[in-house]
């Protein structure tokens, strides 16, 4: 968490369960750092280009959403002159090779496949918030890291 500046993470995700998984872990891993949850890509989006809103460290986004799926968020994301720098990762339990190749495309600064445990759970949280997204692939080579060729 050495890299965290804004000291807030951000989780999209429109499934009660994964978001409840995710919540936990980080629990577990005794990591302090708020974190605001949307149920969808159109609350994501709301909240992030309300200039009032504080903007976060890390956004962990779900791709399949209804109304806004990840892939429109993230593009919105990468056009916003305010936005575009914000580390945005991809969060899905798609194992879909144009999936994946669409998320890089579009600007994701990595893609991790959903873990089914805990413990992969949490090494992936701790490796992702103890990366410096300005070298992402400093950790890159640990849990569960897809990168783009």
């Amino acid at each position: 968490m050495r890299y965290l500046k804004n000291n807030l993470l951000v989780l999209t995700d429109d499934d009660p369960d994964d978001c409840e998984f995710f919540l936990d872990t980080i629990e577990t891993i005794n990591i302090d750092i708020p974190i605001q949850v949307f149920n969808g890509g159109d609350q994501l989006m709301e909240y992030l280009t309300n200039i009032n809103s504080k903007l976060p460290d890390i956004i962990f986004l779900d791709l399949n959403m209804p109304v806004k799926n990840g892939f429109e968020c993230l593009k919105e994301i990468r056009s916003n002159e305010r936005l575009k720098k914000i580390c945005t990762i991809i969060f899905s339990t798609s194992y879909n090779n144009s999936d994946i190749e669409l998320s890089y495309k579009l600007g994701a600064n990595a893609y991790i496949q959903k873990p089914f445990n805990r413990e992969e759970m949490q090494n992936i949280l701790k490796n992702t918030l103890d990366t410096d997204w300005n070298d992402p692939c400093s950790a890159l080579d640990k849990h569960n890291f897809v990168l783009h060729a």
